[in-house]
C-alpha cells in the first residue's frame, strides 16, 4: 500500500480507514485489540492520533506476508505429500510382491510336507507288512519244529 502524507495529527475512524485503505470495522477491531484510547471525543466522534494509520498499514502487510508464507507452506507440503505418496506406493507394491512370493513358497512347502507324510505312511505300511511276514514265518517254523519232534521228545 502506498503510504500517504498525513496532514493533521488527529483523525476520525472514517479518515483512518480511508487513508489505510481498509474498512471502518477493521480500524475499530485494531483499536479494540490494541486498547488504543481516543485523543478526543467530541459530539460522538472519536478522534485518534494519526500514527494509527501507519500501524494499521504495517499490521496489514504483516498479515498478508503471513498468508503468503502459509500458502507457500501448503503448496510445498502438497508437493512433499505427492512425493511421499509415490514412495509409499512403490514400497507397497514391493511388499505385495514379497507376500505373493512367500505365499508360493508356503504352498510349495505344504506340498512337500504332504508328500513326506504319504511317504512315511507308505514306509510304515511296508514295515508293518514285513513284520507280519516275519511273524508268520517264525510261527510256521515253530509249528514245523513241533511236527518234527519224536514222541520221546515230548517231555523236553
Amino acid at each position: 500500500m502506498a503510504k500517504k502524507q498525513i496532514g493533521s495529527k488527529v483523525l476520525t475512524v472514517s479518515e483512518i480507514a480511508e487513508k489505510a485503505g481498509v474498512s471502518r470495522n477493521k480500524v475499530w477491531s485494531y483499536i479494540r485489540r490494541n486498547k488504543i484510547k481516543p485523543v478526543s471525543k467530541k459530539s460522538g466522534q472519536f478522534k485518534f492520533d494519526s500514527k494509527i494509520v501507519l500501524e494499521i498499514e504495517l499490521e496489514i502487510e504483516d498479515e498478508q506476508q503471513k498468508k503468503r508464507i502459509e500458502k507457500n507452506k501448503k503448496e510445498n507440503n502438497a508437493g512433499i505429500s505427492v512425493t511421499v505418496l509415490e514412495i509409499f506406493k512403490k514400497q507397497l507394491e514391493k511388499k505385495d510382491q514379497q507376500i505373493k512370493d512367500q505365499a508360493e513358497i508356503i504352498d510349495f512347502l505344504k506340498g512337500e510336507v504332504l508328500r513326506a507324510r504319504l511317504d512315511s505312511q507308505n514306509k510304515e505300511k511296508l514295515l508293518e507288512d514285513a513284520w507280519k511276514k516275519v511273524e508268520a514265518i517264525s510261527e510256521k517254523d515253530l509249528n514245523r519244529d513241533e511236527e518234527k519232534r519224536h514222541w520221546w521228545q515230548f517231555w523236553n
